[in-house]
């Protein structure tokens, strides 16, 4: 690579990677929640026997991981640790990117730092420092690492070094680390330390044959080859289609996706240009972007994580995780958290597309699944997660229930979103350290437009149909009619059959036709016919009945959508046959005549929510708001 120095060693490790297929290594043991970055910037869950590849990377939260690395050798990861397995697909190269490890076995294992070699089943740990060096201490047996340099160190038990991608190598004088160390890039970051000094670079990770760069001064474009090296501030690289790329500064990561370009400031930050990236840091950060920059706000312990998505017109800006500021060059700020979404213009406007309610309208239990009607939507839901996730947890909600392109939310106890009219599935899943577990509870949430004003249909006295062998359809709004059902022919003994389901009832009549109460009917698909003088009749009609969804069930008189409230509300309403009414948990009685109406104090929440369930209808909410 003629533009990028190479950092250190590429080592084969002990079985041979020559095929592209080849897994670097294999989950093992998981103590908690792990997750894998595969061929993008998200993260997914894995399980023990999960496969890592070249590119991926392994992120642990609370709990640690064990994980078996080609050659036979064991990496522990200790909590809260990111790993990364870079390198080409000769020559695999792991990198501690947050946390630590330890590396036990036998022969040679390449690393970012340089090449790795463990004696007699020896054991090393591995900690990734915030200023970009690593410190690597020899726990068990005998060891020696290779830099970049062709220097050989050789390791001593209890005597750690620093050893920087630069290749410059510092003794410790506290060797001591303790076993659940991780990294606290917060306090790195909240002191006066020395600017980076220029010499370093910014590390870059290619995978891919299309990356290019220009070298500071120049304006030709040459090839970066696939591996690891250095860039120097002013360059600029571009990433085609196909290829990747993993840029670290300090303890800012960007990952590149094709289509991308970036280049390298004089403090050695990033200014993304053009396509997507995902900007992450355990520390304060801050990346350019036409039009202004995202400073983000992470701590070691809860990185901060953004979506980037740069085009020719503006910036779109997702928090993934975490939290951050955006500002506009036109002096505009925007604090943003997690699952927020805003758009900045060239010109340094700020535009806010997804926002996460500070306030609540509705507020419902983790795990349940019910319908809002909300005259004036989308609704500010609050999800109480309850006893689920004691340390806290997200919400995910979507349209599709892969949760693809999930809308995120996070909290402590509870966690609010805006949700639109349709209908969304969600999941809560807990937070445990940097990252999340399996989902422990999941529903369904359905917005509909509507301010319950609607009258309520009326009850038909009977429908009329006949045993003619056609196909008689019967939608109904309230409660399934009575039928009239007519037979074709004449005879002095009638017996109508109607069947469903294997079950057959029959009906005896003197004239030729019979009345079916609506009682004996319900919902689904029957057959029936006649026997006429005890002779059955050849034509066999077929009669489905369903309910209409569209029509009102409950009817909301009082109190009025948007009027102020004051003293106890007045709840008053009707409804069709089958439903209870209640507020606040409280049931409200309802008369023969299927009204309610009660006295109910203002609610804490944003609006007031009047809850009606039903046995088939499920529970349903309609929502009225003081203003």
């Amino acid at each position: 690579m003629r533009a990028v120095a190479v950092l250190g060693l590429c080592i084969v490790l002990a079985v041979a990677c020559s095929k592209k297929s080849a897994a670097i290594a294999e989950l093992m043991k998981a103590d908690g929640p792990i997750e894998r970055q595969h061929g993008g910037p998200e993260w997914k869950g894995v399980k023990v026997g999960a496969e890592f590849f070249l590119g991926d990377a392994a992120r642990t939260a609370d709990g640690g991981a064990q994980l078996k690395i080609a050659g036979g050798a064991l990496i522990a990861m200790q909590p809260h640790t990111v790993l990364r397995f870079g390198g080409t697909d000769t020559s695999s190269k792991i990198a501690v990117e947050l946390g630590a490890i330890d590396l036990t076995g036998t022969g040679d294992y390449g690393f970012d730092i340089g090449d790795v070699k463990l004696s007699r089943n020896g054991t090393v740990r591995i900690t990734a420092n915030p200023d970009g060096q690593s410190t690597v201490e020899l726990t068990i047996g005998a060891a020696q690492v290779s830099t970049a340099n062709g220097e050989t160190i050789e390791l001593v038990v209890g005597k750690a070094i620093d050893i920087g991608l630069d290749v410059a190598v510092t003794a410790v004088v506290d060797a001591g680390v303790p076993v659940d160390a991780v990294v606290v890039v917060a306090d790195a970051a909240a002191t006066d330390a020395a600017p980076v000094a220029d010499t370093s670079g910014v590390t870059a990770e290619i995978t891919g044959k299309r990356a290019e760069i220009q070298l500071p001064g120049e304006t030709k474009w040459t090839a970066l080859d696939a591996g690891a090296g250095n860039l120097p501030k002013g360059a600029k690289v571009r990433i085609g289609v196909g290829s990747s790329a993993k840029l670290i500064s300090g303890g800012t990561t960007l990952d590149l996706g094709g289509g991308t370009r970036v280049s390298i400031a004089d403090d050695l930050g990033f200014v993304v240009e053009l396509g997507d990236a995902r900007v992450a840091s355990a520390g304060e950060a801050k990346v350019q972007l036409p039009g202004g920059s995202l400073a983000l706000q992470g701590t070691a312990t809860a990185p901060a994580e953004a979506r980037l998505g740069v085009s020719a017109r503006d910036s779109r800006i997702t928090m993934a995780r975490g939290s951050g500021k955006l500002a506009g060059a036109s002096g505009s700020e925007l604090a943003m958290t997690r699952g927020e979404t805003a758009t900045l213009a060239k010109a340094g406007t700020i535009r806010v597309v997804e926002a996460i309610p500070n306030y609540f309208d509705f507020r419902m239990d983790a795990g349940e699944s019910l319908t809002i009607h909300d005259p004036r939507p989308p609704t500010a839901v609050q999800f109480q997660f309850g006893d689920k996730c004691p340390g806290g947890g997200v919400v995910e909600m979507d349209k599709d229930a892969r949760f693809r392109t999930a809308k995120i939310s996070s909290g402590k106890e509870a966690a609010n979103l805006l949700v639109a009219a349709g209908g969304w599935a969600y999941r809560v899943r807990c937070t445990t350290g940097a990252g999340e577990g399996g989902a422990v509870a999941s529903g369904r949430v359905v917005v509909v437009r509507d301010d319950g004003r609607r009258a309520l249909p009326k009850i038909p006295p009977q429908n009329s149909i006949d045993a003619d062998g056609r196909t008689w359809r019967i939608s109904y709004q309230s409660q399934i009619p009575s039928l009239q059902v007519s037979a074709k022919g004449s005879g002095s003994t009638f017996k109508l059959h109607l069947a469903q389901a294997g079950k057959e009832e029959t009906f005896d009549a003197r004239k030729p036709s019979v009345v079916v109460p609506g009682s004996k009917l319900k919902e689904g698909e029957y057959t029936y016919w006649f026997d006429i003088d005890g002779t059955k009749q050849p034509r066999v009609s077929t009669l489905k009945i369903d309910f209409d969804q569209t029509a009102p069930q409950v009817y909301i008189e009082s109190p009025p959508n948007g009027k102020p409230w004051t003293g106890d509300i007045d709840v008053r309403g009707a409804v069709l046959p089958g439903w209870s009414a209640a507020v606040a948990g409280i049931s409200i009685p309802i008369d023969g005549a299927r009204r309610f109406a009660a006295k109910v104090q203002p609610p804490s929440a944003g609006a007031l929510s009047i809850r009606l369930s039903h046995p088939q209808r499920g529970v349903h909410y309609y929502l009225r708001r003081s203003k």
